[in-house]
């Protein structure tokens, strides 16, 4: 072997074991320089052309055009440019005046480069909006390939490799605010190493131990089965800011949810490229928590008291926040919940004292009592959750109750005479469930082929429905049914309690699908 194949192979393993070595452009000339000298060792120029099948474009790109520029050489991650990103513009039009300077000298060749030469080439692929996508790879500091559609051309430039190098910069370190979280406070995370123009960053936090990535049913990747889930947050333009209450409760593979108990354990990122990790110590809470499937209800109106011992739930907020309606009867001091359309009347004469009456019937027992907090009637925690019908975790070591609940959804008998009508209502009620579980294969079913799902689940944060309020269906053209849908709405991120959206569906292939959602 000669000396500078040895000396290529010796870099090689030192970039594959992340050995210190120069980033950012010193490492670009660097691996240049060495790729260089190894070009000099074997014969680069013996390559026949052949003619393409397109030509690149004659007037070259216009910057306005590019959507996207990745910059890329070994196991590196450099910042990403977007068109939509006002800071990457002037960045982007350096980078489209490099291109068009080689398209101008390009000529058609069947070289390419693989394997080792394809992982250690400084490149950048440009994603050009609408049109043919387009890459360059740099054989060494004088001789480019670009990858056009199916065809190939190399390009002599002494100088092109510089002026990229300028602009490929390496993302800044992700920080996060604190390594000992307390449940119930707020954690900071911020970073710059995604990919894509938008995406949902996953926080987990896993306890030590072995560990392999695992993708479960609905599509999201854990970092290992024992990880935890415990927050969802949007990415743009390959960067995050995440603000969120560390919570008492993370979601498991299997969908279900566990306690985040005080200790050591790993906080695990996974984005669309990077997986930054960092050892936290999380603490315990300050005070009482509740969560309801899984979200934190933090410092707001359905923050909980403690009163000897046990847990109390404001009864309008939560009553408002699930959509029930709640009736306060000031003469017998009785309160009333309907979370039933029709619940049975109620007579509360006589009562003598303050009480809750849960569609139609009183909460009785040494453990049902009510309470008056500055005015306020709280309600009982584990009497109204067995009374509606709520899911019921008590978990000491973090202070905390977790309740879940199932949307109310349409019901469906009462379609049952409408065969379109039925199949819609059908079609609705598994797509407020897939939005609810964030289930992405469950919910890519429910629309027709060639389009995509909606909402993303990165726009609608952590917002859960609580049911189908309304729905009013209207014929349209070419056999559509259209249902213009309300509703309600829990941890919204604009606070909103209902929502609605025009959803059209349609008949595919003798199935009823979801074609647009507005």
């Amino acid at each position: 072997m000669s000396f500078n194949r040895l000396r290529t192979a010796a870099l090689a393993v030192l970039l594959a074991f992340g050995a210190a070595a120069p980033a950012g452009p010193a490492a670009v000339a660097d691996a240049a320089a060495t790729q260089s000298a190894v070009d000099a060792d074997r014969d680069v120029t013996a390559v026949p052309a052949m003619p393409p099948a397109s030509a690149l474009p004659a007037g070259g790109i216009a910057a306005s055009d590019v959507a996207a520029v990745h910059f890329r050489q070994a196991d590196q991650r450099y910042l990403p440019l977007f068109g939509s990103r006002a800071a990457d513009r002037d960045a982007i039009t350096k980078t489209a005046a490099v291109v068009n300077r080689l398209i101008g000298k390009a000529e058609p060749t069947k070289e390419r480069l693989e394997g080792d030469e394809h992982f250690f080439a400084v490149g950048a692929d440009l994603d050009l909006a609408g049109k043919t996508d387009l890459s360059l790879e740099f054989k060494d500091r004088q001789h480019v390939l670009l990858y056009y559609g199916p065809d190939v051309y190399l390009a002599a430039d002494d100088a092109a490799m510089d002026d990229l190098a300028t602009l490929m910069a390496l993302p800044p370190r992700t920080t996060i605010s604190t390594l000992e979280p307390v449940i119930g406070e707020t954690l900071t995370i911020r970073g710059s190493d995604g990919f894509g123009q938008s995406g949902i960053v996953n926080v987990f936090v896993e306890t030590p131990g072995s560990s392999g990535g695992y993708t479960t049913a609905k599509g999201t990747y854990f970092p290992s089965k024992r990880a935890l889930l415990v927050y969802s947050g949007p990415m743009s333009e390959a960067r995050y800011a995440l603000t969120f209450t560390m919570p008492a409760y993370g979601e498991t593979i299997d969908g279900t949810f566990k306690p985040v108990l005080p200790g050591e354990y790993s906080l695990d990122l996974v984005t669309d490229a990077g997986n930054p990790s960092f050892p936290v110590r999380v603490a315990a809470p300050a005070g009482p928590q509740l969560a309801i499937n899984g979200v934190p209800t933090g410092r707001t109106a359905l923050a909980p008291v403690v009163s000897d011992g046990a847990m109390l739930l404001p009864m309008r907020a939560l009553a408002e926040a699930f959509g029930w309606r709640v009736k306060w009867d000031a003469a017998h001091k009785a309160a009333m919940i309907a979370s039933q359309p029709k619940p049975p009347a109620v007579n509360p004469s006589g009562a003598g004292e303050l009480s809750i009456w849960v569609n139609g019937k009183r909460l009785t027992g040494a453990d049902a009592k009510p309470a008056l907090v500055k005015g306020s009637v709280y309600l009982p925690l584990r009497a109204t959750a067995d009374a509606l019908g709520l899911g019921l975790t008590w978990t000491p070591g973090v202070n905390g109750a977790l309740l879940t609940f199932k949307p109310a959804l349409l019901e469906e008998s009462a379609y049952a005479g409408d065969p379109r009508k039925l199949a819609a209502a059908k079609l609705l009620n598994s797509y407020v469930e897939a939005l609810n579980a964030r289930d992405g294969a469950a919910l890519e079913k429910l629309f027709a082929k060639d389009v995509l799902p909606a909402p993303d689940f990165a726009a609608i944060g952590q917002r859960l429905i609580t049911g189908i309020r309304a729905v009013k269906f209207q014929n349209r053209p070419s056999g559509a049914l259209l249902a213009d849908v309300t509703f309600g709405c829990l941890f919204d991120p604009r606070g909103d309690r209902t929502g609605s959206a025009a959803i059209v569906l349609m008949q595919e292939d003798g199935a009823w699908r979801i074609t647009d959602v507005d």
